[in-house]
């Protein structure tokens, strides 16, 4: 007996949450020591702190090399008396040209990621790292771009998506005066109505007057219920074509969200643990299994109260506070992957028994 293999290329997608980043960072070291993730082929992505995530993942880096990103942002903030709010952006860029040279930027670069797109049968090429930002003028877009012109382009882009309104800097917005990304092509899904269709279309920015851009926070670019965590397969690649008998046809299966705020506020577990999966047998016999392994939350406890959480992504913290919470990560990542363990041997049970039955009739 033939069982079907159990589809299982998973994209790790990374919430907003200010400089509670090193949790994101702690999770994805779990994750990459696990093997559940690999820098080199893994679909990330992520909006404002989950973007700096994707954007480490991308480049290899060490996750501890973030993590000392992280400590180095709040230890400046504090040499220099300034408090965290306004001031984070600039800080971010500095330490994203400290830490991502031209060796790391040709590692992103390496991580070719393609598929079919089902509308025209172009091959479409991207990095497999999703940034996530919103534009509101002069076209109301959600964008999730994954190809990057330059370093410098890439680093523009992650701080578009961590332009929280009068967090990050003093400003509601920023404003691209010179469409620096003007060339670039992204997936860019249509938000001009609430409802968030979802219908993707392919938008070549240099087709615009040069109109300003004013750009914000990835947060705003997908529904509350998601937190900001792309899922792939409705948001980024909704026009792959699925069939895996198409060569060179690159899909996720799932996706996994990393949230560094507790979900329950945001009612995430709705999102991606009950509608996040394909349930249905593909070409090659893959089965899709329902699977309620999808997140991954920090939890409120005696070490990280509610009022912690918030306090540590807008305040500047310790050393030890920011380490403490990359740890955190690191076990709740260890917690997710023995659920997945668990979770695929029953999976690989249900199968056994299914074919079983056929079988018998």
């Amino acid at each position: 007996m033939i069982l079907p293999k159990i589809a299982n290329n998973i994209g790790f997608s990374f919430s907003p949450g200010g400089l509670l980043l090193p949790y994101h960072l702690g999770v994805a070291d779990c994750l990459i020591k696990e093997k559940y993730l690999n820098q080199f082929e893994s679909v990330v992505g992520g909006s404002s702190a989950g973007s700096i995530a994707a954007m480490a993942i991308g480049c290899g880096l060490d996750p501890l090399k973030g993590l000392e990103g992280t400590i180095s942002i709040s230890d400046n903030c504090i040499s220099q008396g300034k408090k965290a709010r306004g001031n984070l952006l600039p800080l971010l860029k500095e330490q994203m040209k400290l830490l991502v040279g031209d060796e790391e930027y040709d590692f992103l670069n390496q991580r070719q990621q393609h598929y079919i797109d089902k509308t025209n049968g172009n091959e479409e090429f991207g990095t497999g790292v999703c940034i996530a930002y919103k534009e509101i003028f002069p076209l109301r877009k959600a964008h999730f771009q994954t190809k990057f012109k330059t370093r410098e382009d890439f680093f523009n882009t992650v701080g578009y998506s961590c332009m929280f309104p009068f967090f990050t800097t003093n400003y509601p917005f920023i404003i691209e005066m010179n469409n620096n990304g003007a060339n670039n092509i992204d997936t860019a899904n249509d938000a001009n109505d609430s409802t968030n269709n979802n219908e993707n279309e392919t938008i070549i920015s240099n087709s615009r007057l040069q109109l300003p851009r004013f750009l914000m926070d990835g947060y705003f670019s997908l529904p509350r219920e998601q937190f900001g965590c792309p899922i792939f397969e409705k948001d980024v690649f909704a026009n792959a074509n699925t069939d895996t008998g198409t060569d060179n046809a690159t899909v996720v299966d799932r996706t996994v969200a990393i949230t560094c705020i507790p979900q329950e506020l945001f009612g995430m577990d709705t999102v991606f643990n009950n509608n996040n999966n394909n349930n249905n047998e593909d070409n090659e016999g893959t089965t899709n299994t329902n699977n309620n392994n999808n997140l991954i939350s920090i939890s409120t406890d005696d070490e990280f109260t509610i009022t912690d959480i918030f306090r540590i992504a807008t305040e500047t913290s310790s050393r030890k506070e920011l380490t403490d919470l990359y740890e955190r990560g690191y076990r709740d990542g260890e917690n997710w992957c023995r659920k997945e363990v668990e979770q695929q041997q029953q999976q690989q049970q249900l199968i056994i028994i299914e074919n079983d039955n056929n079988l018998v009739l």
